[in-house]
Order: C-alpha cells, then structure tokens, then sequence
C-alpha cells in the first residue's frame, strides 16, 4: 500500500468521524431544545408554577362534590431544596385540608381519588389492617399530589407538590382574583364578636371555569374552656376538638382554630365566577 493510499484513507476517516460528530451533536441540540424533559430537574420552577395551579384546581373540585366535607386552602408555599448535594433548587406546593366526619376518612379519600381526572391515575393504598392510608395521584409534568392518613383521622391534608426543581427569578407566584368576601365571612366574625378585617386571600382557578378561594380573618380572642362558638342554630360541626371547630353554611366552608391565644377563622367558597 503506497503512502499516498493510506493517507488518503486516513483523510476519509477522519472526515466521517468529523461528519458523525456533527450529526450528533445536531441531535443532541434539537433534542434539548424539542423533546419533553424526561425528569423533574430538566423544568424550572417558573414551568412548574402553571401545572401546579391546574393539579390544584383539579384536586379542590374532587374534593367539593361532597357537602359534609370542609375544606381549607392552604397557602402557596415555595421553599429551598436540594436537587443534589451541590446543586440547590425550589420547590412549590399547596395543601387542601379536607375535615370528615369520625371514621370517614377512608370514604373521602377513595371518593377524591375517583374525582380526580383519569389522566391522573389515582389511588388509595390501606395499609396496616386497613388503619394507614395513603392517596397518590400523578398530575403530569412531574407534579404529585398525596396524602397520608389514619383512618380515624378527621383532618386529611392533600398535598400537590412540584418536587425539586432548578431556581427561577420568574415564577409567578400570585393567586388568581379571589372575588369578593362571601357573607358568611362577616356573619362568623359577628357571632363570635370579632371585628370585621381585611381578609387574607388563598385562591385556586377551578377546572370547570370560576375560582375557589379561602378567606381568613382574626377571630378575637381565644378561650381554651370554650368549645364551638358561633355555629349556626341546627349545625353540627363536622369537627371540634380543643383545637378549633368546622362546620358548613350552605355551599361555604367555616373553620375556627385557636393559633396563639388567637382565633383563626377561615371561610372557603366553593368555585365561582369572579
């Protein structure tokens, strides 16, 4: 084999290498920039914060088709968090706490999880001789919504959470329009001699269209000796204990917790236009 040959062989591999090379490296940048991220760590925050208001709207409806239930919206929550031991990020989520009636924790679970969309694919796990239970339900784009409970509990905290995810200067973290106070607010407040205050404002868009929003309010002092107070003629709270009450007016969720030597009322309205 001359010289001339082999070099000329060298030049071809070499030029095919390089071209290969190339093509790769082509894939590799439209498939970042085309395919779906495959795990969490591939969004930001920013790209969660839509999703997560969807799976949380979605959770609120499945869990308002029942009126012996209560809910509470929790605040929306975004806090530090490791992706790995070197690399931090964020991490977003918001409760719903739903109180039952005694021994009806399972029922609300399983019918939650069946209101939830299909997409989701929810379950209900009973563990430890049915005592221990478990909701979880997959959201999409990584978002997860769970629950664990006792089977005796009456206050069940639902949980949609982003998981950890990169950092974002621009992750909207504002609330949609909640509307104005419902009347029930201003009538609890009254019945437990309370003056009436700005309220705080906790809000959800619903799936269907409309918003669901959680007010909450100073309730005055609180009196550890007392049990429920304010509720209605021919109400039953749905639950009371020494911590607080909750009971329902019409379609409006009513809860009352003592928080420092404080009352805490919150009233949730079921999902409505603006």
């Amino acid at each position: 084999m001359s010289a001339v040959t082999a070099k000329g062989r060298r030049l071809r591999t070499a030029a095919v290498v390089t071209a290969w090379v190339a093509v790769l490296l082509a894939i590799s940048f439209w498939s970042v920039r085309k395919d779906p991220p495959t795990v969490a760590e591939q969004r930001d925050i920013a790209e969660a914060m839509p999703e997560l208001s969807r799976a949380t709207g979605s959770l609120f409806a499945a869990a308002a088709g029942d009126d012996r239930w209560v809910l509470r919206l929790g605040e929306l929550r975004i806090e530090d968090c490791s992706i790995t031991p070197v690399r931090p990020g964020r991490v977003a989520s918001r409760d719903l706490t739903v109180f039952v009636p005694e021994g009806e924790a399972r029922t609300a679970l399983d019918a939650i999880a069946a209101g939830l969309p299909d997409g989701y694919q929810p379950s209900v796990m009973a563990m430890r001789g049915g005592t221990r239970l478990s909701l979880y339900a997959d959201a999409g784009a990584f978002i997860a919504i769970e629950a664990e409970a006792l089977s005796v509990d009456q206050q069940l905290t639902i949980r949609a959470g982003s998981g950890c995810r990169p950092a974002s200067r621009t992750a909207e973290t504002t609330d949609p329009v909640a509307g104005p106070a419902p009347a029930s607010l201003a009538a609890v407040l009254s019945a437990l001699n309370a003056d009436a205050t700005e309220p705080e404002t906790r809000a959800v868009a619903c799936p269907d269209g409309g918003t669901a929003a959680t007010f909450v309010a100073d309730g005055g002092p609180a009196d550890p000796e007392d049990g429920p107070r304010g509720v209605p003629d021919g109400t039953v709270p749905v639950w009371a204990d020494a911590g607080g009450w909750a009971y329902r007016m019409g379609s409006d969720s009513v809860v009352v917790t003592a928080q420092g030597g404080r009352l805490q009322v919150s009233v949730t309205t079921a999902c409505r236009a603006g």
